[in-house]
């Protein structure tokens, strides 16, 4: 028994060490003067809860890299991205693989959420998922992660987008919800909060992509080529904030509720709860973008492109956090 402990308190004091040095080099960094990064974000989402915490506990500070925020559009962020404005963004992982096929040189180097995290929920009247031919769904515009996800509903219920069913766009993803708790679509892929109102409005879930696990670049971590060969060790710093933020997201779910009530602002604590329990069943410890969720979305694409669709990730930067063993002291520390 005691060797057991003697070995339990040896193995812990080992991840510490580790975990300690890899901090004690960022700050030596830090007094040298880090370098900065211009990191875009979308608005408020659950899928952005790692980010939110890493800036809240001031995580890239930690890990010695300066983070300038800068909130805007996806489409936006892939152009600034694109004309050096932005080094690094949070962003939809099919927006930066369409751009890459139009020759963009962005790259995805992490994701935060790598599968379809949204409900389908329709009125009570529709039963299954075939009931939707000929009815009205609520979309968004070309581009935009909703669009993608619709895209691949209907591909997985064997529906076509054309003739089948008819998709309503609405300029902004708030807009989306209300259209079907009025009537004016029948059918809409919603995330908490608003899945509380479509469930005590009568309205039926008709499927959950999330536990369907359907790969999917839905929320991911996009850089390009030029800051890859410039800053790989910024960026690595990064990643390793972004990393820290997954874990207090996974661990420390009082901290990550607070975090997600402010930034959401969310004020029902039955709210807060429904959308931190989506949040995390979307994460994983390393969260590596698989080339299946890659091909999800190549599998929709119907423009031509001469580029290798896999080229849009560059995973080593992850890779090599990961070998080195920064996920694994990170995880064993409580």
């Amino acid at each position: 028994m005691l060797s057991k402990r003697i070995f339990s308190f040896l193995a812990k004091s080992s991840a510490l060490l580790a975990l300690a040095a890899s901090i004690l080099t960022h700050e030596c960094v830090v007094v040298w003067g880090a370098e900065s990064l211009r990191l875009g974000f979308s608005g408020a989402s659950a899928t952005q809860l790692a980010g939110y915490l890493a800036v809240d506990q001031k995580l890239f500070d930690l890990y010695g890299v300066n983070v300038e925020l800068t909130q805007s559009a996806g489409t936006t962020m892939i152009r600034a991205l694109d004309s050096g404005s932005l080094q690094v963004a949070i962003v939809g992982g099919g927006q930066a693989l369409s751009a890459y096929l139009k020759g963009v040189d962005v790259r995805i180097i992490s994701g935060l959420v790598n599968i379809v995290p949204f409900q389908l929920w329709a009125k009570p009247e529709i039963s299954q998922l075939k009931d939707l031919k000929g009815k009205l769904i609520a979309n968004t515009p070309p581009g935009t992660s909703l669009n993608l996800a619709n895209q691949i509903l209907l591909m997985r219920a064997g529906l076509d987008p054309l003739r089948d069913v008819k998709l309503v766009a609405f300029g902004r993803l708030g807009l989306v919800s209300q259209a079907l708790f009025t009537g004016v679509v029948d059918a809409a892929l919603l995330s908490p909060p608003d899945t509380i109102e479509a469930r005590k409005s009568g309205m039926r879930m008709l499927m959950d992509l999330a536990t369907a696990r359907i790969p999917c670049p839905f929320t991911s971590v996009v850089t390009t080529k030029a800051v890859l060969e410039k800053s790989p060790a910024s960026l690595d710093r990064f990643l390793k904030g972004i990393l820290h933020g997954i874990k207090l997201a996974l661990t420390n779910p009082d901290m990550a509720k607070k975090t997600l009530s402010r930034n959401m602002r969310l004020t029902e604590p039955e709210a807060v709860e429904e959308v931190y329990q989506r949040a995390i069943l979307a994460y994983e410890r390393v969260p590596m973008v698989p080339k299946e969720a890659i091909d999800t979305v190549v599998k929709l694409s119907t423009g031509p492109s001469n580029r290798n669709p896999f080229g849009v990730l560059d995973m080593s930067i992850l890779e090599r956090i990961e070998k080195e063993g920064f996920v694994r002291s990170l995880y064993s520390i409580k």
